[in-house]
């Protein structure tokens, strides 16, 4: 695109005035304003007139300035406002914009470059909701520019392609207790022997607790400051944190799962010390941050064979052009075991209990992934509470056990192989690492 604005006098027909006629740098359209003059050479001076305001920026449009510019401005100005995983999405967002379309001014970026930018994305693999995320990001920076009256109006975004309706909206599954096992006995020959022990009291913690990977290596037994904090002073055992360390930004007291609650609980007080999780470097022995930490879990769910996902992603050779499709795997990773949490506990109590301990901010997010994903599975509680109802007339009103969770594979192997993985892995409890 040029860096200038041309506009040009048109003739529309009739008896009507000239008009003046540009290219609108913010959509990419032609635009169109009335001289209100009859005379060419009058027209020619409102022409010349309107240019130079929609050059020099007087008229809400600012497509002179430098692209890298804008971005700078937007980072100085915008992201300290934000939550530091934000930022850090703005900013690949931004790096990607650079590398992909190249746009010297912020007036290139039109609805045309736009589309150029994700139709990029997509070539080079990305997912679509993914694609939807950036593009989300990067319609924020046009709304603050449209704000600071650098553009005259957002230009127009590129609609993403949707998933067919029912289609599944997690990236990855829930693990089976086949699986998490299978997991556990890989740990050893990913981190090495030194520290397996920790891993795997991480990777059990994980499983049963429903934490964030995040939220999981931030977790401690004392030290208010740290954000996550056990609270063992109650009834039951909960989970303190400050606003800083959570997701929807705010202090909240969190209740914890009965099974976590049973892990901690076998701590002795004078070791409830330190973190109650600890993912440390396979070597050096230092903890770990939350995205390496999830790396090595990837790794373990990799190395154990654990496949929750895959999809056909096109490659395009640089040299000759030629395509290729070739299968993209992703194995289990950390927030999957917290899928299996969800999943187990979504079959247990109602929904709104269920938003509750997934910490979800809202109850639409926890319809959305973990409520009614198992048709099989929801058939089988059914038919359990139907044949209790018929047990306790047949008994006269007396409770009958009954099994509430029929047919539920993977319950029972978790019984049957990861009770015992506790047993060994868990018998000291979560000591101070």
């Amino acid at each position: 695109m040029s860096d200038e604005i041309r506009v040009t006098v048109v003739k529309v027909g009739g008896d009507r005035p000239l008009s003046l006629r540009w290219i609108d740098p913010g959509t990419g359209k032609p635009k169109f304003k009335s001289s209100g003059t009859k005379s060419k050479k009058e027209a020619e001076r409102a022409a010349a007139k309107l240019e130079h305001d929609l050059q020099d920026g007087s008229l809400a449009t600012n497509v002179r300035m430098p692209w890298q510019d804008f971005s700078v401005k937007y980072e100085q100005s915008v992201l300290p406002s934000m939550a530091a995983k934000t930022r850090a999405i703005v900013s690949t967002v931004l790096n990607s914009v650079e590398k992909l379309v190249h746009p010297a001014r912020l007036g290139d970026m039109n609805a045309v470059r736009l589309d150029e930018y994700a139709a990029k994305l997509r070539a080079s693999g990305l997912a679509e909701t993914s694609i939807k995320a950036y593009l989300a990001h990067l319609r924020g920076l046009f709304v603050w520019a449209a704000k600071m009256k650098w553009i005259r109006a957002v230009p127009e975004f590129p609609k993403v392609i949707r998933a067919p309706k029912g289609a599944g909206v997690m990236k990855g599954r829930p693990v089976t207790g086949e699986e998490l096992d299978r997991m556990l006995r890989a740990v050893r020959k990913v981190v090495g022997p030194t520290y397996a022990k920790h891993w795997r009291r991480t990777i059990i913690g994980l499983w049963w607790s429903g934490l964030r990977i995040s939220e999981a290596v931030a977790l401690r037994w004392d030290g208010l400051e740290a954000g996550l904090v056990v609270d063992m002073s109650g009834r039951r055992p909960m989970l303190r944190i400050s606003a800083s360390h959570e997701k929807g930004n705010r202090d909240r007291l969190l209740a914890l799962a009965p099974e976590f609650c049973r892990l901690l609980a076998r701590v002795p007080a004078e070791k409830r010390k330190g973190r109650v999780l600890f993912a440390p470097h396979p070597k050096s022995g230092r903890q770990l941050s939350a995205d390496d930490a999830s790396t090595a879990i990837s790794a373990i769910g990799k190395r154990a064979g654990v496949k929750v996902n895959s999809r056909q992603k096109t490659k395009v050779d640089p040299v000759t052009g030629e395509r290729k499709t070739v299968e993209v795997v992703k194995f289990a990773s950390a927030h999957d075991l917290r899928r299996s949490f969800g999943e187990r506990w979504s079959e247990r109590v109602l929904p709104k209990v269920l938003m509750e301990l997934m910490w979800h901010e809202s109850i639409g997010t926890t319809m959305r992934f973990y409520v009614g994903q198992n048709s099989q599975r929801t058939a089988d509680v059914a038919f359990a509470a139907y044949e209790l109802v018929q047990a306790r007339q047949q008994a006269g009103g007396k409770a009958r056990a009954v099994n509430t969770f029929v047919n539920n594979d993977a319950f029972d192997e978790l019984s049957e192989k990861t009770e015992d993985s506790l047993t060994r892995y868990e018998a000291r409890g979560f000591g101070n690492s």
